[in-house]
């Protein structure tokens, strides 16, 4: 037999191998299922050239300044004094812009006051839109009911529960349901914040007993523990980044906080 040949070894004049990265299919999901808040945001498209020259100067300077905002998008005030425009000239250029399909103006739900302009290619980020529970900047009342349902749904049936636990249950209750953990867990701290369930930790004994000592859990809900300040709302609220006074969110509006101070302590 012939002497069998050994493989080359890589050297320097030998040029790399091309990193080829797998070609992952989309889960499939109901199409009423909602958009995961974890998601990544989606690629900002290149800066068309097409669109710059075909623009006049005083276009082009605002558009390129509100592309380079990318999915945050650029607060008209913002854009007048970052480019030293008086407001009528700023509104008929976004005018002219936004007529042309090469801007979009956009509505932010911590701010419902204020025009915020973006690339018409791309979609505004879930800080604009508020994320899951917001549609067209109002928020879904239907959809936040129903997974309110199947979480409590599961706490009854397991007595306590973490939001792992309770995450798990609604994906084998219904598969195609498609929520995300870190949902599961925003939904818990408004029910907890409503009283519907009380945010407590395992003792790993009793009702806790499906739970690990020390681990925070849900089960039905009760009277607050500790004093005046601990029990505030603001403290836990899963949107208090969100919070402000002109805002959709804001401590005028916020049903928990007026709760909290009516609640004779």
């Amino acid at each position: 037999m012939p002497p069998r040949k050994r493989p080359l070894e890589p050297s320097s004049s030998m040029p790399p191998a091309s990193d080829v990265k797998p070609v992952i299919p989309p889960l499939s999901k109901s199409p009423d299922a909602p958009v995961p808040s974890d998601a990544p945001e989606p690629e900002v498209p290149p800066i068309s050239a097409a669109i710059l020259n075909n623009l006049p100067p005083s276009e082009r300077d605002v558009y390129k300044r509100i592309y380079a905002a990318g999915n945050k998008g650029m607060w008209s005030k913002d854009l007048r004094y970052a480019m030293s425009l008086s407001a009528p000239l700023l509104g008929k250029i976004t005018r002219a812009l936004v007529q042309r399909g090469i801007l979009k103006e956009v509505t932010d739900v911590r701010h419902r006051s204020k025009k915020v302009f973006m690339d018409a290619r791309i979609e505004p980020s879930s800080e604009i839109t508020g994320g899951t529970w917001f549609h067209n900047g109002q928020l879904d009342t239907d959809a936040v009911a129903a997974v309110r349902r199947r979480c409590l749904d599961q706490v009854d049936r397991l007595g306590a529960a973490t939001p792992d636990m309770v995450h798990k249950g609604v994906e084998r209750a219904d598969p195609k349901a498609g929520y995300m953990i870190d949902q599961i867990r925003e939904i818990l701290k408004t029910m907890a914040l409503d009283r519907v369930l009380e945010e407590c930790k395992s003792t790993g004994e009793g009702e806790f007993s499906a739970v690990r000592a020390g681990r925070i859990c849900y089960r039905r809900g009760g009277a607050p523990q500790g004093g005046m300040m601990e029990g505030i709302p603001c403290g836990v609220c899963p949107r208090i980044d969100e919070c402000s006074p002109d805002g959709v969110i804001s401590p005028t509006t916020c049903v928990y906080y007026k709760k909290w101070l009516q609640m004779d302590f």
